[in-house]
This record gives structure tokens, sequence and C-alpha cells, in this order.
């Protein structure tokens, strides 16, 4: 049920990413919640890690507000083939397995490929990652009962 779930969440969050401006908008928000984060943080700001996870931060979205479409498409494609997965597995096809570790490993890659390889990508990446290997063995202790 959390496969089917998280599958529908990834459609719509790749209809967002293609079809709106909601990458735009996140650019200018996070641009003032910096600037407010910075002011608050007063004479802690200077210190350049703190500046480098901020400038990171910021220069992740505009990589993402600058790929939006692309990875919209990409994230549609990777939750239509993960729910397809999902719903084969359901059915108690094994090929739906294959499909799904197919459809999680392009949704790993296809962020770092066209946002780069900026530390809170990766950050973000490995934490997808880690879900999406817990998913894949639970998945795949049942691969006997499937045909």
């Amino acid at each position: 049920m959390l496969s089917f779930i998280a599958g529908l969440w990834g459609l719509w969050s790749g209809f967002e990413s293609a079809f709106t401006d909601k990458p735009q908008r996140e650019i200018e928000d996070a641009k003032v919640e910096m600037e407010k984060q910075m002011a608050e943080l007063g004479d802690q700001a200077a210190n350049p890690m703190v500046q480098s996870v901020m400038e990171s931060g910021i220069t992740m979205l505009e990589k993402a507000a600058e790929n939006a479409k692309p990875m919209g498409y990409g994230e549609i494609v990777v939750a239509l083939l993960s729910l397809f997965g999902v719903w084969q597995m359901w059915n108690l096809k094994k090929m739906g397995f294959w499909i799904y570790v197919l459809a999680a490993v392009i949704g790993l890659v296809l962020p770092l490929v066209l946002m780069g390889g900026g530390l809170l990508a990766i950050l973000g990446t490995g934490a997808m990652g880690l879900v999406s290997l817990l998913f894949i063995i639970l998945y795949g202790l049942n691969l006997k009962h499937m045909s």
C-alpha cells in the first residue's frame, strides 16, 4: 500500500514540476527564507560551513528549476513504472519486482544527472536510496511467492 501511495505522490510531483511554475516559486521562497535564517544566525552566518550549506541548497533549487520539465517528465515515467511494478507484484508476478527495481534505480540516477552532484542532492538521493533499498529487500523476500 505504501508503494502505491509513493507512486501516486510521484505522479503528482512530476505533474507539478513539468506543468506548473512551482519550482520557480520555490526558489523565491527559499531565497527569502535563507535571508531570514542568515539574519537570525547573526555572527554564525559568517561561518563558511553555514554559507556553503545555504548556497548549496539555493544552487540545487536553481538547477531543479532549470530542469523542472525534464525532471517532471522523468518523475512521471518513474512513478508509472513503479506503480506498474507494484501492481504486478500485487498480482504475484515476479516481473513486477524487476520493473520496480528498474524504476528505483532510474529514480535515484535521474536527479543526480539533471541536478549535478551537490551536497544536498547527494544527501537527498542517499536518503531516498535507503528507503528504496529497504522496499527492494522486503519485496525480494517475497519473490518465492511470485510466479
